[in-house]
């Protein structure tokens, strides 16, 4: 642990939170089994209980008949549970090095899933012109054709800025998805070399990435429960397919495969450590 991770530690104690490796917090996010670390085993029940109550957020609003808001209205419900519980014990900026104008992370791949996907396209089509729209999706289908396919991984598909970011900060910051809101590191040092170094091991806010982890879980959980499938799917890929298709939500909901060829490839190591919850 290097100067500025010990700084970061020693601050999260000081607000009861956790800074931990984010590979050692796998088993807590994912609701693993016992675990005999007394850290690991309070973020498993933080986890259960935010992806409990997403969970019921979601159901009930899947309750009546599916439609394109509704899948809007179930994202915000999910991101309301996360963003209550963050609330409730905020980080310290000096706990964390993320700021606007850092943005490492922003260089690697993203997965999420098909609601996710359909409300950043559907806000951006309510949000802006036609010319600017254009652009947008100009700059996500000149990313996706470098990267279609590719794993997760660096030896295969190296870091490459998203299509969303602009002049080193979100463009869509404030309906980013689930795992962008999850990442977070005590080291802009460490997230630089972990674009060069695979399965970098990474010290995070335990209390941050499993609130938001576990509040996407419980939303796929609820989709599940309707016949919906939340597979993981590439961030980019999936984007342009949403943002080509005004009738992509419809079709989805209808069951038809509209993302297939945009599922996220994870690599079984990185997995710990990129921006996936």
């Amino acid at each position: 642990m290097n100067r500025h991770e010990r700084r970061a530690a020693a601050a999260a104690a000081r607000q009861g939170r956790a800074v931990v490796d984010a590979r050692a917090s796998t088993e807590a996010r994912q609701g693993g089994a016992a675990v005999a670390d007394p850290l690991a085993a309070a973020a498993a029940e933080l986890h259960r209980r935010v992806a409990q109550e997403a969970e019921e957020v979601s159901k009930h609003l899947l309750g009546g008949d599916s439609s394109p808001t509704t899948l809007g209205e179930v994202v915000a419900g999910a991101l309301d549970v996360a963003e209550r519980f963050a609330r409730s014990r905020p980080a310290s900026p000096t706990v964390l090095a993320c700021k606007k104008g850092c943005s490492h992370c922003c260089s690697r791949p993203v997965s999420t899933s098909a609601p996710m996907v359909l409300r950043i396209a559907t806000l951006l089509r309510q949000d802006l012109d036609r010319a600017d729209f254009e652009a947008v999706l100009s700059r996500v289908a000149a990313l996706d054709e470098k990267t279609h396919g590719l794993p997760f991984s660096l030896s295969v598909r190296p870091p490459t800025p998203c299509a969303l970011l602009v002049d080193d900060a979100c463009s869509i910051h404030a309906i980013r998805p689930f795992v962008c809101r999850a990442w977070n590191s005590t080291s802009e040092e460490t997230c630089k070399r972990a674009l060069k170094v695979q399965g970098l091991p990474m010290q995070i806010d335990l209390f941050q990435r499993t609130v938001y982890s576990a509040a996407e879980k419980g939303m796929h959980a609820a989709l599940r429960r309707k016949g919906l499938d939340p597979v993981d799917l590439e961030l980019t890929a999936a984007l342009r397919v949403a943002m080509e298709n005004t009738d992509a939500a419809e079709r989805w909901l209808a069951g038809e495969p509209i993302f297939a060829g945009c599922e996220a490839k994870h690599d079984p190591d990185d997995r710990y450590h990129l921006p996936t919850a």
